[in-house]
């Protein structure tokens, strides 16, 4: 059971990108050192000092005391002088660097979400500043007087991302089960690294950082922009949340066996009925291919067919052969494996057959649900005739 929702900070709740934000710290942390130190060699030493952290699997050590140890080794003829420059740094310099990043309501939003859900929270940036850093990035978010349970610094960690011990010593901390967990991020490599831990995960993409291009929508459970995620979290159901995305991401995965252009879209706003979905895609209803499953006896039949065309019961019951009904919730899941009002006429649950409005053919492209209610897959009537092998009718 979900219990608790690890939030990165850096490009997930806080709007910066990484590279920018990285060349002004250095840039800024190496002035105030240059009273006793060259700012070449201290960069130099700062780097190299952090990458001797960020791969440090001692169980022993905290990351500060990795860092530390490694520095004074590096600056031994100045790190008598040099210390309190750096301290005077963060604790007075570093805030400057807010110009820099940016903040948007959509954090405190997604956050006070988890919240409103009885969900515990936790900050799961990179924990390789000092505590006060950290703050000052959580306040230039608007996020810092949330009630966070944990929030990771190098002063207590052990481990960095991606290690898998890092997520599991939050875990630790937090008393839970890793997979009584979510990691949010935006980082598909360090972040999903979750998942490794037994996590489950969900990437944030305003602000994504893939340098890999891994295919990302296959690995994780759920993945958006911020805005989306409000809305996810704020959703009464987690798991039907998570059980949508791999619905639309099942759909996905289908229709690139036939044409590696197709790529179903994903709406903030409901697209389960046609005047919703026409709305929301700026088209005509028509365009819109609505997916109805009938049955007749203990035969069921697929029907797509234009938004604007009403389907003729006696059209149906001649191709079912009985009297026909619209399948009940239930029986519509059951059969296609998707809910009402994200019904898509590929990747069904079962075999069933599968009938296309002719009328359809008078658009260049065509609109079927792609798994979910706030979805839809372009498509033109001839790909869609021969993915799913359908039989075209007169509706």
């Amino acid at each position: 059971m979900l219990q608790a929702v690890l939030f990165d900070l850096d490009g997930t709740l806080l709007q910066v990108h990484t590279d920018n934000f990285m060349n002004e710290y250095l840039k800024e942390i190496a002035r105030a050192a240059a009273p006793v130190v060259d700012p070449q060699r201290f960069t130099r030493a700062l780097l190299d000092s952090t990458g001797v952290m960020l791969v440090n699997r001692d169980p022993v050590l905290t990351n500060a005391e990795v860092f530390w140890n490694d520095f004074r080794s590096r600056t031994a003829d100045c790190h008598e002088a040099l210390e309190p420059l750096l301290d005077d740094f963060y604790a007075n310099k570093y805030k400057e660097l807010v110009r820099v990043t940016g903040a948007s309501p959509l954090a405190r939003r997604a956050v006070q979400a988890a919240l409103d859900h009885n969900l515990r929270i936790a900050v799961a940036t990179n924990p390789v500043f000092p505590r006060s850093a950290i703050y000052d990035r959580l306040a230039w978010a608007g996020v810092a007087d949330l009630p966070w349970e944990l929030v990771t610094s190098y002063e207590e960690m052990h481990y960095c991302k991606p290690y898998p011990e890092y997520y599991r010593e939050i875990a630790y901390l937090l008393e839970l089960p890793p997979e009584d967990c979510i990691m949010i991020g935006n980082d598909a490599a360090e972040d999903m690294a979750a998942a490794a831990a037994g996590m489950r995960t969900c990437l944030v993409t305003d602000y994504l950082i893939n340098p890999d291009r891994v295919h990302y929508q296959e690995r994780v459970d759920w993945y958006g922009t911020l805005d989306e995620l409000c809305l996810w979290l704020a959703g009464a159901g987690w798991e039907q949340g998570r059980c949508e995305n791999m619905a639309v991401e099942r759909v996905r995965r289908y229709v690139k066996q036939f044409d590696a252009g197709l790529e179903p879209l994903v709406f903030t706003e409901a697209t389960s009925t046609v005047e919703e979905a026409a709305r929301a895609l700026g088209v005509e209803p028509g365009m819109i291919a609505k997916t109805l499953l009938f049955r007749a006896g203990d035969h069921y039949g697929l029907f797509v067919v234009a938004g604007d065309v009403r389907v003729s019961t006696k059209k149906v019951k001649a191709l079912l052969g009985g009297k026909p009904r619209m399948a009940t919730p239930q029986e519509v899941e059951e059969i296609t494996g998707y809910r009402v009002g994200g019904v898509c006429p590929f990747a069904l649950a079962g075999e069933v057959p599968i009938y296309l409005d002719a009328s359809m053919q008078r658009f260049d492209v065509i609109y079927p649900a792609a798994g979910t209610a706030h979805s839809a897959l372009p498509i033109t009537f001839k790909k869609l005739e021969a993915i799913t092998r359908g039989t075209v009718v007169d509706c």
